[in-house]
């Protein structure tokens, strides 16, 4: 997942949706209730789709 950061899609609420929605892909591939609602990494998800580690300094 660092790899993906930072990815520049300040302003970009879709290209934030589409990384959020390829970290669940790769989520719940490698386990299956790593999205447990109210979880770490739904939590985490639900944040990057709304931009707030777009632009992240890492």
């Amino acid at each position: 997942m660092i790899a993906r950061f930072p990815f520049s899609a300040e302003g970009d609420e879709e290209r934030c949706e589409e990384v959020a929605e390829e970290l669940r892909e790769l989520l719940s591939g490698t386990d299956g209730t790593a999205l447990a609602d109210d979880g770490f990494w739904e939590t985490f998800c639900n944040d990057v789709a709304i931009g707030d580690y777009s632009d992240w300094d890492a």
